[in-house]
């Protein structure tokens, strides 16, 4: 099968699912907690509130104790994840409200928490964990914390896909991706996307990609920079902090993302992500994601992530 027509796919298609994802409110105190997209998922609503809200990883809360006034929103798309399950039954038990956001209502998640968030991803176009998922995971995890989103996601998938032409006519890559080593750096509500990018830049090709901070990267990883490797920025009207890292001398791509409405922002840099990998894909002549071809690495990375 080919799985990047899939996802080509279900990339076109999930504009029109979003619009039916519906959900309200369940509290004004929520914490997050998931691993990989899920995690991301999370920590966008922890920027987009002004971290009025917050998103930690599991293992951020192995040893935590949690606060009575909050509500702790466990997101996975299989309900599989074992550390979430472990901390979701731990946080339950302590009499804390929990929340399981997954699209299995059947899983060991969903039976660890007192209450479902079902993931209402009614057609996925890829028999693997594909865009529509993440994007899904957003919008749930947004109308349970109150926020609004309204439906421009044609537009804003419009223009995700212009700005990911426009990125891959002006960025240096190499003759195989998966040789690449790429910090991928953007400030504020941009990193949550850079994390994302990496996550995707790592899972379709095998690329050694790095999400930092934008400002936290210059205090010291970038003085570990060679100039064979490369840095891409995901800006908010930071051209000046390009052009003095340019004058360095390193492989280094900017785009500018901003947009004053941080909705409009964060959908249309999802999609630019999201097209983008499928951009690459195709002139590099990919038909499979690179981590499902990689079988010793994909079994050890599933015996930690799911086994007992």
């Amino acid at each position: 099968m080919n799985i990047i027509k899939s996802l080509k796919l279900d990339f076109k298609t999930q504009i029109s699912e979003l619009g039916k994802v519906n959900n309200d409110k369940i509290s004004d105190n929520l914490i997050f907690v998931g691993s990989g997209d899920s995690y991301v998922a999370g920590l966008m609503v922890e920027y987009v509130t002004d971290h009025k809200c917050m998103c930690y990883s599991p293992s951020d809360l192995s040893n935590s104790r949690f606060k009575d006034d909050k509500t702790y929103c466990f997101i996975s798309v299989t309900g599989r994840t074992k550390s979430n399950i472990s901390i979701a039954r731990r946080a339950s038990e302590s009499g804390v409200n929990t929340v399981a956001v997954t699209m299995n209502t059947d899983s060991d998640l969903a039976r660890a928490c007192k209450s479902i968030v079902p993931l209402d991803l009614k057609s996925a176009a890829t028999p693997i964990a594909g865009f529509s998922n993440f994007t899904t995971s957003v919008m749930t995890c947004f109308q349970i914390a109150d926020i609004k989103v309204p439906i421009k996601f044609d537009t804003w998938q419009d223009s995700g896909v212009n700005l990911s032409h426009k990125f891959l006519r002006s960025t240096t890559l190499t003759d195989r991706l998966q040789d690449m080593i790429i910090f991928i750096l953007g400030n504020n509500t941009l990193y949550p996307l850079a994390l994302y990018a990496s996550l995707k830049m790592t899972e379709f090709f095998g690329t050694t990609a790095v999400a930092h901070k934008l400002e936290e990267f210059c205090h010291s990883p970038l003085f570990g920079v060679k100039k064979s490797q490369q840095l891409w920025i995901l800006g908010q009207k930071e051209e000046d902090i390009n052009q003095k890292l340019s004058r360095l001398g390193l492989k280094l791509s900017y785009i500018d993302l901003y947009n004053q409405d941080f909705l409009s922002q964060l959908f249309e840099s999802i999609f630019f992500i999201q097209n983008f990998m499928l951009l690459l894909a195709a002139k590099y002549g990919y038909t499979a994601l690179k981590y499902l071809k990689m079988k010793k690495v994909l079994k050890a990375s599933s015996d930690i992530i799911y086994s007992d």
